[in-house]
């Protein structure tokens, strides 16, 4: 019944038989990135290719051709001495000049704390011969271990991904232009339909973003780079190589944006088939005979975090609908207040396999573009809390398209929540809008259920073919959940 396409595909460069060498760096600190990209590091590997996976974010069982190499010690020193670019809910009170210089700042201490890693020094270890085939690299964090690598490695070809979905993070790679008229920049919350001052101001936005990147976090992490290699050329360039470009975008379920041919749109890659909820759970879930509504804040945003006077808001909202029962995802052991009977906490929440079942009637969200995305891929009606950074562009959206309510994260009150739940639980309007965007995405896209890995990656030509440019990428979007069965419509 409800349907949504996210799918990637890749082609890089490998023999005809021959599986290829691959280095994936997944250097941003977030776990939601880590997930997205596990699901094309897992894709790749099941066709047959190596992954060597150079991560914040590791696993214990991963597959056999899959071997990880932890960037370490990142999270600890990142939340115990930079909490100025981890306080997430004081970065949401900047203005959007402020939170561009500290996105470059974000950049540059990510550069410092992954080159001191033991990780790091293990792949720059490696033999001066040794063999990449292709480099896939999360481009958010800038060209700092990325560089590295590429030198070292003789500038394999290189592909640029990312989970977070800036389109101006991505014109300097691609050789695009900001459109200040047509999308607002990642950090600034405004509508797609901006007013004049609102385009002027995003004019401003954009072109600031592109002047002080250089300056505030390009040449420092030059400086960080040539500590370890004096003679790599301007960090810089190495971005300029990227033959294609993985965008987690879809542009069926988000704002309309200009994108040269090289970005390809891959968005809900992180989203697989739905796996049995654990048993407790599941039995929570199945018994509810009204519903269940689901709030989290995401792997970033902490719920525990929120300060006693909002979780207090948040709770006596949810106690006066005793008919629905609420999973919180809830990172402390303590609540400052006693917990309603119809509130269940855990620390964890298996988010998707929740939003795949049908008794999930309502998702309160931060809005971070990844849970956003499985909430419409799987039909659930949204109320968003957003933070910072792209999410007020996310819930922007889907107030838009009629699918969710906006509330102020720096100033819950029960009685505004009260009254969205409300709202969203009784009012036919947010079922019926679902519909038609699925009916659209029907018409507009091809669709293949979700697979174990997320993305189904096709075809790997030869190497001769990817030195043309992006040439070799052949393409099919698929990929689509509905609300109680697959279906798949071609």
């Amino acid at each position: 019944m409800w349907q949504l396409s996210a799918v990637a595909l890749l082609a890089v460069a490998t023999g005809h038989c021959l599986g290829a060498n691959i280095l994936y760096i997944s250097g941003v600190p977030s776990p939601s990135h880590f997930i997205w990209h596990r699901a094309l590091m897992y894709g790749l590997a099941a066709k047959g290719h190596n992954v060597t996976a150079l991560s914040v974010d590791v696993e214990a069982n991963p597959p056999a051709n899959v071997h990880f190499i932890k960037i370490d010690g990142v999270y600890e020193t990142l939340y115990e001495e930079h909490s100025d670019v981890t306080d997430f809910f004081a970065l949401g009170e900047l203005n959007t000049f402020s939170m561009l210089s500290m996105f470059n700042e974000y950049l540059v201490t990510g550069c410092e704390l992954a080159l001191r890693s033991k990780g790091v020094q293990v792949l720059l270890s490696y033999p001066d011969d040794f063999k990449f085939d292709v480099i896939i690299n999360d481009y958010l964090l800038g060209p700092c271990v990325s560089a590295l690598a590429q030198h070292k490695f003789g500038r394999p070809p290189y592909i640029a991904a990312t989970a977070f979905h800036g389109l101006t993070t991505t014109t300097p790679i691609s050789g695009a232009y900001s459109y200040s008229a047509m999308l607002p920049n990642h950090e600034f919350d405004a509508p797609e339909k901006m007013s004049y001052k609102e385009r002027f101001m995003n004019f401003l936005y954009n072109h600031w973003e592109e002047l002080s990147k250089p300056i505030e976090a390009f040449d420092k992490i030059d400086k960080l780079v040539r500590q370890i290699n004096p003679n790599i050329p301007y960090v810089g360039e190495f971005e300029k190589d990227a033959r294609i470009i993985l965008l987690n975008s879809y542009p069926v379920v988000q704002y309309s944006e200009p994108a040269m041919p090289n970005v390809i749109s891959v968005g809900g890659m992180q989203i697989i088939n739905s796996k049995q909820l654990p048993e407790d759970l599941k039995s929570i879930v199945e018994s509810a005979k009204q519903g269940v509504i689901l709030f989290s804040l995401g792997t970033n945003v902490r719920s525990s975090l929120l300060g006693k006077d909002r979780i207090i808001e948040i709770l006596n909202a949810m106690r006066q609908f005793p008919q629905y029962q609420f999973l919180w995802k809830f990172e402390s052991d303590s609540m400052p207040v006693e917990v309603p009977k119809n509130v269940y906490i855990r620390k964890w929440m298996p988010q998707n396999d929740l939003l795949a079942h049908p008794n999930v009637k309502l998702f309160i969200t931060h809005s971070g573009l990844l849970s956003t995305q499985e909430a419409i891929w799987h039909g659930v009606p949204i109320i968003g809390f957003p933070v910072f950074a792209d999410q007020n562009k996310n819930i922007n959206y889907c107030v838009q398209m009629g699918v969710a309510k906006r509330l102020s994260i720096a100033k819950i009150k029960s009685s505004d929540l009260v009254t969205a739940i409300q709202q969203i639980m009784t009012e036919q309007r947010y079922v019926i809008r679902f519909d038609n965007i699925l009916t659209d995405l029907n018409r507009t896209s091809h669709f293949q259920i979700p697979g174990k890995y997320g993305p189904t990656v096709e075809a790997f030509p030869g190497p001769e073919r990817t030195s043309t440019g992006a040439s070799h990428l052949v393409g099919r979007v698929g990929s689509a959940k509905s609300r109680g069965q697959h279906d798949t419509a071609v």
